[in-house]
């Protein structure tokens, strides 16, 4: 059975056999530019409209390279979610995840 862990190098996910357990994560769901709009990531981070995902989530909290970024609350069809940054260090720009790279890598 395989395991999932970060592959912060190039934005993504590996999957493999010999993950150790603390390593592991739930399976996270690749986020794209249009879900980051909605969100209004755009008025922290800039970010290409790339055909490749920017963002992994896992429920509703969104990561980048490994790395916890924010987390949508609350909101519904009529009302805008509250997005709560929770990353602190100095990120001006996401960059998509490397598709070809990820493939290559196992």
């Amino acid at each position: 059975m395989y395991k999932i862990k970060w592959e912060s190098k190039i934005n993504g996910i590996l999957l493999d056999d010999k993950i150790s357990d603390n390593e592991q994560i739930v399976p996270p769901r690749p986020v794209f530019y249009q879900e980051l709009n909605l969100l209004g990531f755009d008025k922290y981070w800039e970010y290409p409209k790339s055909k490749n995902p920017l963002l992994w989530a896992i429920g509703r909290r969104y990561y980048y390279k490994g790395n916890f970024l924010a987390e949508a609350k609350g909101g519904n069809i009529y009302e805008q979610p509250e997005l709560i940054i929770k990353y602190k260090g100095r990120l001006k720009q996401l960059r998509p995840a490397n598709i070809k790279s990820l493939i290559k890598k196992k």
